[in-house]
């Protein structure tokens, strides 16, 4: 390739190719590299693997004096005349780098990068962290070079140091797709799972870089200063509620904030708080008064609370930090029970209840509001950060035959500011968006303004102008997506004079895999002839899928038309997994599609018991629950606590689960080892819940890993088994199933992934002795009355928060705390027949209500009641269509 580059004044461009080991990602980046450089003459492309990318980067800068660097990553797309624009860009500009618009890919997702989205506005500038598909201009970037010793933030601390040095561009035509993953993208992300990225990178990396701003310029640029929080929020989104990954311990807590503390001191209060409008920066008020009650080591702000004409202001040291006029309440869920709208709302603690009134105005006439101590915590790395204010009100609706408005207010001193409402829940019955977004109860039909709900006269002219609308609008964007949900909501208008004759219940577990509480219920009520028609999810893939059409059984085909409109339909919606909407593939962008139209009753069957902190998952509200099938004492305890909102609403039922009815004493001589799962072990729900998670290459680095595949592969309890005659049975969680070809297989240990035909109730009945941790699995081969060992392994974190259920004095068995202590218990078992020590079992005759296998009927007898009594009269004419 000789001469100059086509139509540019570049003097050469060195495109170095990082490779990862992936092949199928690099033949196609490599097709697309090809393409792009057959009309680039004096275009050098390097290729080098990962480990070696930052020496190779430096000496090409170090050795050269003028042209440009080009990154690509093995997976990278780009358009055939991506570089070629780019080296245009070049020339005209005395920019220190230039680039295109980055997204990341990922399961064919694609993600705008934050920092380059940025709108142009005074110091702060589109940028980038990230080398891929940057071109850096060598003479611009001679008096920098890539920290090999910055284990994470090496391009980072390069590209910054330029930013602040030099102009840089972006630009805003060019579109890049990166397959390397940043700091933001938590799900996938590796980073996340070393201790160095929250602490050696705030000490190495981010506090060096702010002070050699400041003592450069004497003030840190605002961009550096928004990146600055930007990429702690990194660290915290990665930590919050359940995606904590346990790194950094409870213990260590105060040292991380005092690190924390010490970037802090470096920025302004107004950055903290985003008053500038950073687009790459939290603008969540209750997270950046965290990060500000950090940076002064207080409990509290000492704010003031100042009256404009038209809001309520909140002023800290002469900022003023929030206007009520941001404030949204967010509407939980709606109901009409005998003559009362009954509303579940929550709104942002920011204004204190001891200074401030919050209620409900119906047609300007005052409805108070009860708070409560429903769940609404927002948890960084395990640890309680801020929460919502909750409550509830029962607000009386008579009809008048004319439109009546609904309103949230705030009145301080006497002034009163109304407060737009938000709709962030499944079960919301509304949503911003479709604008004409509609519920139709009893004899009235709800819609929604900015600030208001309106409750109109309900007339069937006036629903089917709405639902015209709602079409228009979801055909009007020409998107697949909203194409889609328009023929959900046309399928099921034409199909509801239908369905609304029958009486449905549908029934769901994993969806990728069956044999579960709600599959055991389902097959009982299937045997009664109740006129109610019943139906059970599985993917058609799934192996139990097969199995149940053997065994004369028509499951419901997962995202099948039939499956959509058995949703959309459904009286009761019977499972054994929280998360209802998203398991059926309603995520909140699709929800909000159907919230006006869905009205099942939600029923709780249990995957576990609820003996430990599961609020998060467990609160009424997380699905709106409306029966709850408990199998002990300890359960009703533990969920009648004020955080799980269950109080006075009557669904919390000790009946047994479902799935007990199929457990009988097998014996076949054989030890099962079935642990729960631990965050660093799986990769991130990549999809929806019921679907089974993705392989991570990097498990076989983890704890947990070293932990069981030393266990299983230990001679000492390989020849206890031989020479005792047992069996040894190691069961994968279903989320760390995709990872069953890492262990090390031996011909005495059979690995059973939790997938496929695998069934739980036939290694329950036939095994002798359970090894398990923290697992609900637990509970089932209590229920056998058979030995149980509890392995706390002191390298592994706990994966339970004690509830009402805690292992010193309730525990089924012994618990260890290494393997040489498993494996020398687990020997002494094998030699004395497995049998369960009398302490033992006399803790599971405390713990369960039952001891028979007629927990179906229990629970069927409370469901068939339920409908009769609830849900019917809610079906008669007057009160639907």
């Amino acid at each position: 390739m000789d001469g100059k580059i086509k139509d540019t004044r570049m003097d050469k461009l060195f495109v170095i190719y990082r490779e990862h080991g992936n092949a199928e990602a690099s033949k196609e980046t490599e097709q697309l590299l090809n393409q792009a450089l057959q009309h680039i003459t004096n275009a050098e492309m390097i290729r080098v693997d990962a480990d070696h990318f930052a020496e190779m980067f430096n000496r090409v800068l170090e050795e050269n004096d003028k042209g440009g660097i080009l990154t690509v990553d093995e997976g990278d797309r780009f358009t055939s005349d991506y570089i070629e624009k780019l080296c245009h860009a070049f020339d005209n500009t005395d920019a220190a780098y230039v680039s295109g618009q980055k997204s990341f890919i990922w399961m064919d997702k694609k993600v705008r990068n934050k920092l380059l989205a940025e709108k142009k506005q005074p110091d702060i500038m589109p940028f980038t962290d990230i080398l891929t598909g940057t071109l850096i201009n060598i003479k611009k970037a001679k008096a920098f070079s890539l920290q090999e010793h910055l284990k994470f933030e090496m391009e980072a601390d390069f590209l910054l140091r330029l930013t602040l040095h030099h102009h840089v561009e972006s630009q805003e035509l060019l579109n890049y797709e990166y397959s390397q993953p940043d700091a933001s993208q938590y799900q996938c992300y590796q980073g996340v799972y070393f201790r160095e990225w929250y602490f050696d990178s705030m000490d190495e990396f981010l506090i060096p870089l702010l002070c050699d701003a400041k003592k450069e310029y004497g003030k840190i640029p605002l961009f550096l200063q928004y990146y600055a929080m930007y990429a702690i929020q990194c660290r915290f989104d990665a930590n919050s509620n359940n995606r904590n990954k346990h790194i950094i311990a409870e213990s260590e807590i105060p040292e991380y904030l005092k690190l924390l503390e010490k970037v802090f001191a470096l920025l302004d209060d107004a950055v903290i708080m985003n008053l500038h409008d950073c687009k790459f920066y939290s603008k969540n008020y209750q997270l950046n008064r965290m990060f500000l009650r950090i940076k002064y080591d207080v409990p509290q702000l000492d704010a003031k609370y100042l009256c404009e004409r038209t809001t309520l202001c909140i002023v800290y040291k002469e900022n003023v930090i929030y206007l009520l006029n941001k404030m949204r309440i967010n509407i939980l869920f709606m109901n009409y029970i005998d003559g009362k709208l009954e509303i579940d709302a929550s709104v942002p603690d920011v204004f204190s209840r001891d200074k401030v009134s919050y209620y409900f105005l119906l047609d300007d006439v005052r409805q108070d509001v009860v708070f409560n101590e429903g769940y609404s915590l927002t948890k960084y790395f395990g640890v309680s950060a801020y929460k919502r204010f909750t409550f509830h009100a029962s607000i009386p609706l008579k009809y008048t035959g004319k439109q009546q408005i609904l309103r949230f207010a705030v009145q301080y001193e006497g002034k009163e500011y109304v407060v737009s409402t938000e709709y962030k829940s499944h079960t919301s019955r509304l949503s911003n968006d479709p604008a004409n977004s509609y519920w139709h109860f009893d004899n009235f039909i709800a819609t929604r303004k900015a600030a208001a709900i309106l409750i109109a006269p309900y007339k069937w002219k006036t629903m089917a102008k709405l639902e015209l609308k709602i079409w228009k609008e979801l055909l009007s964007k020409h998107t697949k997506h909203e194409l889609a949900m328009f023929l959900v909501r046309f399928g099921y208008v034409i199909t509801r004079p239908y369905f609304k004759r029958k009486k449905i219940w549908m029934f769901y577990d994993k969806i990728y895999k069956g044999g579960d509480s709600s599959e055991y219920l389902y097959k009982y009520a299937m045997n009664k002839k109740d006129g109610i028609k019943k139906y059970y999810l599985l993917d058609k893939n799934a192996v139990d899928y097969k199995r149940m059409k053997r065994e004369g059984y028509h499951p419901l085909k997962r995202s099948s038309i039939m499956h959509r409109l058995v949703f959309l339909n459904a009286d009761m919606m019977i499972v054994s997994n929280s998360t209802v909407f998203a398991f059926n593939d309603f995520h909140m962008q699709n929800s909000k599609y159907v919230r006006g139209i869905t009205d099942f009753h939600v029923v709780c069957v249990q995957h576990g018991l609820s003996v430990q902190k599961i609020a998060l998952a467990q609160q009424r509200l997380r699905d709106n629950t409306r029966l709850y099938f408990c199998a002990s004492k300890y359960e009703i305890e533990n969920l009648s606590k004020p955080v799980y909102n269950y109080i006075g609403y009557d669904a919390l039922k000790l009946t047994g689960v479902p799935r007990y009815d199929g457990l009988v004493n097998r014996n076949q001589k054989q030890i099962l080892i079935s642990p729960t799962w631990r965050m660093q072990s799986a990769l991130l729900v990549s999809k929806n819940e019921g679907v089974a998670r993705d392989y991570n290459p990097n498990f076989k680095e983890t704890d947990y890993f070293k932990v069981y595949n030393a266990l299983i592969n230990d001679e000492r309890l390989i020849q206890a088994a031989q020479q005792y005659g047992y069996k040894i049975v190691y069961v994968l969680h279903p989320i760390v199933s995709p990872q069953a070809q890492d262990f090390d297989q031996n011909s005495y240990v059979e690995i059973v992934p939790a997938t496929g035909d695998m069934s739980y109730e036939k290694l329950f009945c036939e095994s002798s002795l359970m090894v398990t941790d923290y697992s609900g699995v637990q509970f089932d081969f209590a229920y056998l009355r058979k030995p149980l060992i509890y392995h706390h392994h002191r390298d592994l974190e706990a994966h339970y928060e004690e509830g009402t259920f805690h292992y010193d004095t309730m525990a089924f068995g012994e618990i260890t705390h290494d393997n040489d202590e498993l494996i020398e218990l687990l020997i002494d078992y094998m030699a004395h027949d497995c049998v369960m020590k009398e302490e033992y079992r006399k803790r599971a005759d405390d713990f369960f209500a039952f001891n028979d296998n007629n927990n179906c009927q229990r629970i069927y007898d409370i469901m068939i009641d339920y409908q009769h009594r609830v849900i019917d009269p809610s079906r008669l004419p007057s009160a639907k269509e």
